[in-house]
């Protein structure tokens, strides 16, 4: 897994790359857990299965991650894994996922920090070259 932190004044930001896109939005989905806690600690022992969708690619990272956070804080779950899809539906896109994961356990996974949301600042998703590359920046 290809993660690099972002310094940023309040927020907290990374970057993933990957061979596909599809793999691209797993990768971002583990990131946002590592945003949190330690990604190795979370066991796979639960699964949700998640559909979003939404006009390009950047929109649809946002929808993504912050499905993500409404589990984390609805049922407080986090993932170490997510099997992604990715179809393009009519000018727009699909994505569905099963994550994979627990109930955050603060005696098993030490917490990092809080993610309030996901914004447009500085987002990125593109191509290049052979990899696929995302940006992203998180309120914390």
């Amino acid at each position: 897994m290809a993660i690099e932190t972002l310094d940023h004044t309040a927020d907290v930001g990374f970057t993933v790359e990957a061979a596909s896109l599809a793999e691209l939005y797993a990768q971002a989905a583990m990131a946002l857990t590592d945003a949190v806690t330690d990604v190795a600690a979370v066991r796979p022992l639960r699964r949700r299965r998640v559909r979003v969708t939404a006009d390009d690619r950047e929109l649809l990272l946002i929808e993504w991650l912050e499905e993500l956070v409404y589990y984390l804080d609805a049922e407080l779950l986090v993932f170490s894994r997510a099997d992604v899809e990715l179809r393009d539906a009519g000018g727009g896109l699909v994505l569905t996922a099963t994550l994979h994961g627990e109930t955050y356990d603060p005696e098993r996974h030490p917490a990092k920090g809080a993610v309030k949301g996901v914004t447009y600042h500085g987002l990125e998703v593109r191509r290049d070259g052979e990899r696929w590359r995302a940006r992203v920046i998180l309120d914390v």
